[in-house]
């Protein structure tokens, strides 16, 4: 076995020699140094592929208090909507689903994941008075 060490300036050098082994790897007799060489190929290209979120949210207030004004202001929807802190934002999102607005946009509107809204509701849910 032949180890050897490759430095690429860049994601599209990096690219480009993932496309080579693949070629390479497609025009090899030999299985196994052709499932070596699409290892690296896809090797190669996770490290180039760029990154998933490429936006920044700004952060959240870290103040105790709750800003009544502001949970008002989201749940009503007024522009433009204000940063919550996180119990703002979960005290809005249960405000929202009384509401019966969709997960997708109470996420849209309190800057966070749908997959946040859908958490918060689920434990809402498990903690309600049966």
């Amino acid at each position: 076995m032949i180890e050897i060490t490759i430095r690429l300036k860049g994601p599209a050098q990096a690219r480009r020699l993932a496309a080579v082994l693949r070629t390479l790897a497609d025009s090899d007799q030999d299985r196994g140094q052709a499932k070596t060489y699409r290892g690296a190929a896809r090797r190669l290209e996770h490290v180039a592929r760029p990154f998933r979120y490429t936006t920044t949210r700004p952060p959240r207030p870290a103040h105790a208090e709750l800003d009544e004004e502001a949970v008002e202001r989201v749940v009503k929807g007024l522009r433009p909507l204000p940063t919550l802190s996180r119990a703002e934002a979960r005290i809005a999102s249960w405000r929202l689903t009384a509401h019966r607005c969709s997960a997708p946009e109470i996420a849209e509107r309190i800057g966070a994941t749908e997959r946040t809204v859908r958490r918060w509701r689920a434990e809402d849910r498990e903690a309600a008075p049966r």
